[in-house]
């Protein structure tokens, strides 16, 4: 997880560094995901993956995926005030619904046009009900 602050930016960078060096590291066994978060337009999380994956592949020869974009929000930093996940607090907030897509990317599910506007209870019902 990265934000396009430099300094985040730069730890990141440091981070893979750092794995591509562990003794134990193994590339082709090592499946590396990066969520943009905090990203002010839709788009700009893909440019700041775009960027980072090109300098990690040159540099370090370590791929990465795009996993996707977390929105700034304001119901987001509400929630972390009230110490709340945002998707039970506000589930029909931008940034609960980056997550939930960013979970369905995970999980290899497409997320229903329904599920995105009940939010991330009725996403986890979904997946139960699936794996029963």
């Amino acid at each position: 997880v990265t934000t396009p602050e430099p300094t985040s930016i730069t730890d990141s960078y440091s981070l893979l560094k750092a794995l591509s060096r562990h003794p134990q590291y193994i590339k082709e066994e090592t499946n590396i995901k990066l969520v943009a978060n905090k990203i002010q337009k839709p788009g700009d999380g893909k440019i700041l993956y775009d960027k980072l994956s090109t300098v990690a592949g040159k540099y370090l020869k370590t791929p990465m995926e795009y996993l996707g974009e977390v929105p700034e929000d304001t119901q987001l930093s509400r929630a972390v005030m009230q110490q709340k996940p945002v998707s039970m607090e506000f589930p029909r907030a931008k940034s609960a619904q980056a997550y939930e897509q960013i979970a369905a990317t995970l999980m290899d599910m497409p997320v229903a046009e329904s599920d995105n506007r009940r939010g991330m209870a009725s996403f986890f019902s979904h997946i139960f009900n699936i794996k029963r």
